[in-house]
C-alpha cells in the first residue's frame, strides 16, 4: 500500500525503500539515547540521525548497495547541517503549522560524500541570511522532493534556497519555493551538473531572479544535459538564466517578471528550448518565438 500523508505519496508511488535500516525522528518527543527504530523510542535530532545513517551505509559489503530511510516528524525545529547521509531518505510526515512534513530552520553546507541523499515532504527556513541549503562536490545524486522552501524567518532572508556548485544528478522535483529570496532563488554555479532536473517547481516572490545558471556549467555527453522544464516562476527580475550557450535543456516553463521581455526577465538558449511562456511588464511572448513557414 505504500505510505502517504494528507494523500500525498511520500516516495514514489506511495513507497518507500525497504532494503536498508529504517530510523524514526521526533523532535517534539524523541530523544537521542533511544535507539530510534521506532516511534515510541524515536531519535530527537536530525544531525545526530544522520550520522548514524552515514555510518551504517559505509560499514560493510552488505549495507553498501542498500538504501536507509529517516521518518522525520516534528514542528519547526532548528539544526545547522554540515553533514548528510549517503543512501538516505529524509522522509518527512506529519505537519508543522499549515504545512505538510516538519520544519527545518536553519542554513546547510554538507561538507562530506552524502551522495544519493533524497529529501521528500520537508520544509525549510533560514536561521541566518546566508543561503538556505549549500551543495558543493563533495556530493552527487542529492535530490528534493515535494518540499517548500520559505525565503524568510523573522529578520532573516535567504539569497538563495539551493546554491549547487559541481554536485551532478542533482534533481529538484515538485518544491515550492516561497517569499523574497534576495538573489538567485536556485542557483547553479560552476563545474559539473550533468543530470541535473530542475522539474515542476513552483516559485512565486522571488525579489530578483528565479533559476539562473550563475556559472560556466559542464556536461559529460549529450545525455547528461541538464533539464529546466514545467515550472511556474513569478520573480522581481531574471526568471531563467540558462546562459546564452547553454548545457540545459528548457521546456515548458511559464514565467512572469516585473522587467521587460528581454534579457531583463529571461535568458534562455534557443538552440535547446521549446514552449517557454514569458510575461514581462510591457508584452508576452513564447520563446523560442514560432516563426511561420514560408514554403
Amino acid at each position: 500500500m505504500g505510505i502517504s500523508s494528507f494523500g500525498i505519496p511520500l516516495y514514489g508511488p506511495g513507497s518507500y525503500d525497504t532494503s536498508g535500516t529504517i530510523y524514526f525522528v521526533d523532535t517534539n518527543s524523541g530523544k537521542d539515547s533511544n535507539d530510534g527504530f521506532s516511534w515510541a523510542k524515536a531519535k530527537k535530532t536530525l544531525t545526530h540521525t544522520l550520522a548514524l545513517s552515514h555510518a551504517d551505509i559505509g560499514r560493510g559489503s552488505d549495507r553498501w548497495a542498500r538504501r536507509n530511510t529517516i521518518f522525520l516528524a516534528g514542528d519547526w525545529f532548528t539544526e545547522n547541517l554540515i553533514a548528510g547521509a549517503q543512501k538516505t531518505d529524509v522522509i518527512g510526515v506529519g505537519s508543522c503549522d499549515s504545512y505538510k512534513g516538519p520544519g527545518i530552520r536553519g542554513n546547510h553546507a554538507p561538507v562530506n560524500a552524502c551522495s544519493g541523499m533524497r529529501w521528500i515532504n520537508v520544509n525549510f527556513q533560514p536561521a541566518a541570511a546566508t543561503d538556505t541549503m549549500i551543495l558543493s562536490s563533495a556530493a552527487s545524486g542529492v535530490e528534493f522532493h515535494n518540499c517548500t522552501f520559505i525565503a524568510n524567518y523573522g529578520v532573516y532572508v535567504s539569497p538563495s534556497a539551493i546554491q549547487s556548485t559541481a554536485s551532478p544528478l542533482l534533481k529538484i522535483i515538485n518544491c515550492t519555493f516561497e517569499g523574497a529570496y534576495t538573489g538567485d532563488v536556485i542557483d547553479i554555479c560552476a563545474g559539473d551538473a550533468s543530470g541535473t532536473q530542475i522539474v515542476g517547481n513552483e516559485i512565486r516572490g522571488g525579489a530578483n531572479d528565479g533559476i539562473v545558471v550563475s556559472g560556466v556549467a559542464t556536461v559529460a555527453g549529450q545525455s547528461s544535459r541538464g533539464l529546466i522544464a514545467d515550472n511556474y516562476i513569478q520573480v522581481a527580475a531574471v526568471t531563467i538564466n540558462t546562459r546564452a550557450v547553454s548545457v540545459f535543456n528548457c521546456y515548458n516553463n511559464r514565467c512572469i517578471s516585473a522587467e521587460a521581455v528581454g534579457d531583463s526577465s529571461f535568458v534562455i538558449d534557443p538552440t535547446f528550448a521549446v514552449g517557454n511562456i514569458i510575461t514581462g511588464a510591457d508584452a508576452a511572448t513564447t520563446w523560442p518565438v514560432i516563426l511561420a513557414r514560408t514554403t
